[in-house]
């Protein structure tokens, strides 16, 4: 995600240059509007050359189409920034609910037992990390970025497909476990087990946003419209705009077609984009939060990993 101060209007054009290379939704921009320019250039050429411009079409029409377009553009872009917040709003509660289910075993977990303080940490901090590349289908990096408590666990990991589900479940047992041994009351159990529970609220709401697209008539029609507004709009304007009918176009297109562009890349939040969710930077955020709250040092992530991430 793209992390910019908003006053300040000089960082539009080093962040667009920089965002450019990395976009590919951009770069597509770019091509549709050279291919428009060069259609409208040659269609007025001829308009005004060859036809003395007699083949044109009432501004009324643009207007009433250009309106109903607008409706449906602003409907797309609302739709698509929904999906992107509502993605933003569960993993601020799962920030919330790693800190709060930290906070509480942190109070109950005696300061001398190492090993299940350890055991919390990278099961909170696996959790967040897991389900950042479960997101985008690539569970052999989340193999890479967590840390394991034993090489066994890393083994059984290997073999599972849905590894946030697996962490969650091995939580749900150590505090059954602790509970048995006097650790925590039924009712601190039920606190537990509550938080524990946000972890899976939290990933069924984005699995719904990733695997519930847009529908696809919704999308492909909205792309339809844009092309066939554009592809009639130098016959309306070259009467009055004559050569500037083409930057006229040229900025038509960019607008409609930018707000479809923009849909797009932020309908998945959680993808690789430029403008995705930071989901790389909050699971961090996670792991170094627990790491402070449960008073685990970091320096066992760095200095108890191997080259597997298995925590000696």
């Amino acid at each position: 995600m793209i992390i910019y101060e908003s006053k300040e209007w000089g960082v539009l054009f080093k962040t667009i240059g920089r965002t450019f290379k990395e976009s590919y939704n951009q770069q597509q921009l770019l091509k549709f509007v050279g291919i428009v320019t060069v259609y409208a250039t040659l269609i007025t050429i001829f308009n005004m050359h060859w036809l003395n411009g007699k083949l044109t079409m009432d501004s009324m029409f643009f207007s009433m189409l250009g309106f109903v377009l607008s409706m449906f553009l602003v409907f797309r872009l609302n739709s698509a920034y929904d999906r992107w917040w509502e993605g933003r709003k569960a993993w601020g509660k799962l920030i919330n609910d790693s800190r709060t289910l930290a906070l509480h075993l942190h109070t109950h977990i005696p300061m001398e037992d190492r090993r299940l303080r350890k055991f919390f940490v990278i099961h909170i901090s696996n959790f967040a990390i897991a389900l950042r590349w479960h997101l985008r289908n690539r569970n052999d990096l989340a193999q890479d970025n967590m840390i394991f408590t034993n090489a066994k666990t890393a083994e059984e990991y290997e073999k599972l497909k849905h590894l946030p589900n697996s962490i969650a479940s091995n939580m749900h047992l150590k505090v059954k476990e602790i509970s048995g041994d006097g650790l925590m009351t039924e009712f601190d159990k039920m606190q537990v087990r509550t938080i524990l529970q946000g972890f899976i609220d939290v990933l069924g709401v984005c699995e719904r946003i990733k695997k519930t697209p847009i529908p696809f008539s919704h999308s492909t029609f909205i792309k339809l419209f844009i092309l066939i507004y554009i592809f009639i709009l130098p016959f309306g304007l070259v009467p009055k705009f004559e050569y500037l009918t083409i930057p006229a176009v040229m900025v038509m297109a960019f607008a409609m077609m930018g707000i479809e562009v923009i849909s797009e890349e932020i309908e998945d939040p959680f993808g690789e984009e430029a403008n995705s969710l930071p989901t790389g930077a909050m699971s961090d955020g996670i792991r170094e939060s627990v790491y402070e709250i449960l008073k685990v040092k970091s320096k066992y992530v760095a200095e108890g990993a191997s080259e597997t991430g298995v925590l000696s």
